[in-house]
């Protein structure tokens, strides 16, 4: 099919780092300091940190796996290694601008941890595998420069000495810390002080010595050569009231960071061995955990097992700054209208964030919001938006107060909810039992009105959308039909007429009416619906006799997720389980603008944000801002 025009994109707003109960983060930043790096999913984050470190570089890097990534390590400037939960090691090219693979092996079974030397010319990775417990490569060859031994159980942990002699350290569930003298790298000796795992692993720049963290609380810090004990961190009986999954030293050398379990984040002089700062984040045991840090620049990076990113003033004992980000798929995505300079997304585990279109900086939306997957977030003619959810809930929320106090019970699990907003206060909610319709213009939030007249014995509801007029809904089941009514005085009085019932060839997934009144362009096609398949397709049927209008639009190779109109009607939007977004030109079917592996396992929604922008949502946690551009 040809392609007019050109679809590009703008803005990528990253994910959180992913984190697993009683397990370290690894975070590591770029030798700038201006960037941290983590796993998040099947995807490698780069992320900028802004504040007084900001470089030149302000866009985030994103490099994908087949598997769920365990660590990221920026290498240099110029290349960064990133592990998956399958052994998979990859170098990319991060200053090119092409980002290409320089190297790619499978040398164990899984990979926790990366370390690089001071030249950034030599990598060990560390982890589980049947005959190694880790493996170390030259960057510049690609051959092994020595083995990795000592441990009798998986291995979570490894730190360099930057500079000659070269040495490095790795730390396992047996307890142990191992030395290795290098190169090539060899069994140096053992020392079991910790009594739990060994969770984390950290040299000082200088290499006079190095540090280990681990579940029992304890802090220990060793000679860089020779591993000889050189003390302990101590404030009580340990470094720390619960485990500890992270250390890291300052770029001068002469302060250490640890992260706990028990929710804080402590600093010491590595001389005195005394603690200089402490920060206590306070609400829940589990979410406040801190599983990881990094120092970049003069800032200190913690992180939350919520997947907060706390930014730290060394000499403040409040966090300057906090990163928010999905650690989980986005499922739902809204704009806001007229301006659409906020975005509401939320995702499988229920969090809803907020997010500001100039610079992509998010936030929890606050208020008591939802305990299960949002399903979808839609705006209100009133300004406001609306969500439902797996806790069987619907809520209003909006940009300025947050979650309202009161919800309205769905009555069964909800499947889809659509708004006719800005013209119309009419909301449609489809659950796996019925489809109802709701109304916005309620003082306490959200009034029901009535259920659709579904014919009897028809199937579970699977997707929903009511016209901009609010006098059409369109209900989709999971016996390939589509019902098509029209709504009594609008949606306002309650009463909806079947019109059409339409047989279709798969189940319907998702469906949208184009714009009416005077939104529409000249032209635009305008009593139609169209309806995206679990097969990929997605035709137009018209309103009028519920006829096939359109089936040229067949390139989607999976399950259609999401469909939505541009304002003026002329174009059609379509994400789908392919990873791809879409664009169609309703006026010309043929011209089909189309941006591929665009979100790693499946693009999950996709809205427009004015006549040439569209934002798109999925899998991989990320939300993209897409320019879209038509041939004159």
């Amino acid at each position: 099919m040809a392609s007019k025009g050109s679809l590009t994109q703008t803005q990528v707003i990253v994910p959180a780092p992913s984190t697993v109960r009683g397990q370290s983060t690894k975070l590591y930043a770029t030798p700038s300091g201006n960037a941290i790096a983590y796993g998040s999913g099947r995807t490698a984050v780069i992320r900028p940190i802004g504040g007084p470190n900001a470089g030149t570089s302000t866009e985030p890097l994103l490099f994908t796996h087949a598997q769920p990534v365990t660590v990221v390590r920026p290498l240099s400037e110029y290349y960064a290694a990133s592990g998956d939960a399958a052994g998979n090691l990859k170098v990319w090219d991060t200053a090119s601008g092409n980002y290409t693979l320089k190297l790619e092996a499978k040398p164990i079974a899984r990979i926790n941890d990366i370390a690089v030397d001071g030249e950034g010319q030599r990598i060990i990775c560390v982890g589980e595998g049947k005959s190694a417990f880790g493996a170390s490569f030259s960057l510049s060859t690609g051959s092994s420069i020595g083995e990795i031994s000592g441990h009798s159980k998986v291995v979570n942990a490894v730190a360099m000495r930057p500079g000659r002699p070269f040495k490095a350290v790795t730390g396992s569930d047996d307890f142990s810390v191992c030395l290795l003298n290098g190169v090539p790298f060899k069994y140096g000796l053992t020392t079991r002080r910790h009594t739990r795992f060994v969770q984390s692993l950290a040299y000082s720049p200088d290499g006079s010595v190095f540090a280990s963290a681990g579940s029992d609380g304890q802090v220990f810090l060793y000679n860089g050569t020779d591993a000889a004990e050189k003390g302990a961190f101590v404030d009580g009986s340990a470094a720390h009231d619960k485990g500890v999954f992270a250390v890291s030293f300052s770029r001068d050398g002469k302060k250490v960071a640890t992260s706990s379990a028990d929710r804080k984040v402590k600093l010491w002089d590595v001389e005195s061995q005394k603690i200089v700062q402490t920060w206590e984040f306070d609400g829940d045991e589990v979410l406040q955990q801190q599983v990881g840090n990094t120092f970049a620049g003069d800032e200190l990076v913690s992180l939350s097992f919520s997947g907060d990113l706390n930014i730290l003033d060394l000499r403040s004992s409040t966090p300057s700054r906090t990163l928010y980000g999905h650690q989980n798929p986005i499922t739902a995505l809204s704009v806001s209208q007229p301006n659409y300079d906020t975005f509401f997304s939320g995702d499988s585990a229920g969090r809803v964030l907020v997010s500001t279109s100039e610079d992509g900086s998010q936030k929890p939306v606050e208020g008591s919001g939802h305990k299960g997957l949002v399903v979808d977030i839609v705006p209100t003619q009133g300004g406001e938006f609306v969500s439902t959810a797996y806790d069987d809930t619907v809520k209003v929320l909006s940009k300025a107060t947050g979650f309202g106090s009161s919800a309205l019970s769905t009555g069964a699990q909800p499947r889809a909810i659509a708004s006719a907003a800005p013209s119309s206060d009419a909301l449609l909610l489809a659950t796996t039992s019925d489809a109802q319709l709701l109304s916005s213009a309620s003082s306490s939030g959200l009034r029901s009105l009535s259920s659709l007249p579904l014919p009897k014995g028809s199937s579970s509801p699977t997707c929903g959308a009511v016209s901009s007029s609010g006098k059409l809904a369109a209900v989709g089941t999971d016996d390939n039909k589509l019902y098509l009514f029209a709504l009594a005085n609008g949606a306002a009085a309650g009463g909806a007429e079947l019109k059409h019932t339409i047989e279709l060839r798969a189940v319907p997934t998702a469906v949208a009416f184009p714009p009416e009144g005077d939104d529409a362009a000249p032209g635009a096609e305008k009593k139609v619906v169209a309806i995206g398949l679990a097969t990929g397709k997605v035709p137009l049927y018209s309103v009028e006799t519920g006829e096939i209008v359109q089936a040229r639009w067949s390139d989607i190779s999976a399950r259609v997720t999401s469909l939505a109109f541009s304002p003026s009607g002329t174009h059609l939007a379509a994400s789908s389980l392919d990873e791809s977004v879409r664009i169609y030109n309703v006026a010309s079917p043929s011209s089909i603008l189309s941006l591929k592996n665009l979100h790693r396992g499946g693009a999950n929604k996709v809205v427009w944000a004015g006549s040439d922008k569209v934002v798109s949502a999925g899998a991989d946690g990320t939300i993209r801002t897409l320019q879209v551009k038509s041939a004159a």
